[in-house]
């Protein structure tokens, strides 16, 4: 036997009740995938191991996937199907987050990801942006980890009228003011009108805007984007447009088009991308992306898709690997009541092991079904 795969099915509470575009999500759902490939070994077979082994995780993020949970498992059956019979399998034509989570094993299969996270950084959270939403009280709670912090992320414009526009520029405001240290990267969501996003940044003096990194796409179309930089001053970042260009990466196969096209023709108010791989694409396709980026002088973020903390590190060593220069925007393992395989830095959540998940093995284009079997 030359390959099989195990996978392993998740649901994990969340810490409370999510709203994601009018859809309520209180449990995460998803896979985790091993791929096993025979190893030959080079000297002495007894210090070999007998397979090499990769991981990915497979969970499409209910409100921002195109993909449903039955379709990406269908997909993903396929793809395993495919693999054991041939050893190669073209992801490119799979939903994103089938299309992700099987190149993650894929590469980790082939050592194409650094083994751990460095850890040495001068941010409060080893991995990632601290990310906090715009909440005086929620900004109280966290005054320590702010002190020591030199980046944060604010998600802003959960009401979208233009006192509450206003409200989340006073907030931004104070953080600003309160910890001079600190640069902010800020996420609207594409919820503003223009009308709220200029009154959002009304209330931030002209000093501070420019340790404002950018804004995530604060307005509802890139025309009201571009505006508001432009009468701002305040930069923006590609997102959710970077993703409508491109939902089924045909930038891949069509250069001219797509994503791709996009980023190679970005105005000068664009200064960085975020990237969620889960909802993008293969890794290869999401290395195409950060190339073209920063062939035009663009910052890129890799970003989470409320992945579990397995997902989590996966992300965080491959930020390490592709992005190195830039934190990635990974906080998000606190939204859960439990942590999945490996446990994320200075979380205390309780850790689940794959033992104790349902598991199905593949082999030969045959799968038999098993409960709580490593």
């Amino acid at each position: 036997m030359q390959r099989k795969v195990k996978l392993y099915h998740y649901q994990l509470p969340l810490d409370c009740a999510m709203i994601l575009r009018g859809q309520s999500l209180d449990v995460r759902e998803g896979w985790i995938i091993e791929l096993y490939s025979r190893v030959k070994p080079k000297q002495e077979p007894r210090s070999c191991p007998e397979y090499a082994v990769g991981r990915g995780e497979i969970a499409p993020l209910p409100g921002f996937s195109h993909e449903t949970l039955a379709q990406a498992k269908q997909q993903l059956e396929h793809a395993i199907k495919t693999w054991l019979a041939q050893g190669i399998v073209d992801l490119s034509t799979y939903c994103p987050a089938v299309a992700f989570g099987f190149s993650m094993a894929l590469l980790e299969l082939e050592d194409g990801l650094p083994q751990t996270v460095d850890i040495s950084s001068h941010y409060h959270h080893p991995n990632s942006a601290l990310l906090l939403a715009a909440d005086l009280g929620v900004v109280n709670s966290h005054h320590t980890a702010l002190a020591e912090s030199r980046l944060c992320k604010l998600k802003i414009a959960k009401e979208t009228t233009v006192d509450a526009a206003e409200h989340d520029g006073e907030i931004t405001r104070q953080l600003l003011g309160r910890y001079p240290q600190l640069g902010l990267r800020l996420d609207a969501n594409q919820r503003w009108s223009l009308a709220a996003a200029l009154a959002f940044a009304a209330q931030i003096p002209p000093q501070y805007r420019q340790r404002i990194a950018f804004i995530e796409e604060p307005c509802e179309t890139a025309a009201d984007c571009l505006r508001f930089a432009d009468e701002t001053g305040i930069a923006i970042a590609w997102d959710e447009s970077l993703r409508a260009a491109d939902p089924w990466q045909t930038s891949r196969h069509s250069p001219e088009q797509g994503a791709l096209k996009l980023l190679s023709t970005a105005p000068t108010a664009v200064k960085a991308i975020v990237i969620k791989p889960m909802l993008t694409g293969t890794v290869e396709y999401c290395m195409a992306l950060i190339e073209q980026a920063h062939q035009q002088s663009l910052a890129v973020v890799i970003s989470s898709s409320l992945e579990s903390s397995f997902g989590l590190h996966q992300l965080a060593r491959l930020a390490q690997s592709l992005t190195p220069d830039s934190t990635p925007g990974l906080d998000t393992v606190n939204v859960f009541t439990q942590q999945l395989v490996e446990p994320w830095p200075h979380c205390s959540l309780p850790l689940i092991p794959l033992s104790q998940l349902a598991v199905t093995y593949y082999a030969h284009q045959v799968s038999i079904n098993h409960k709580n079997e490593e």
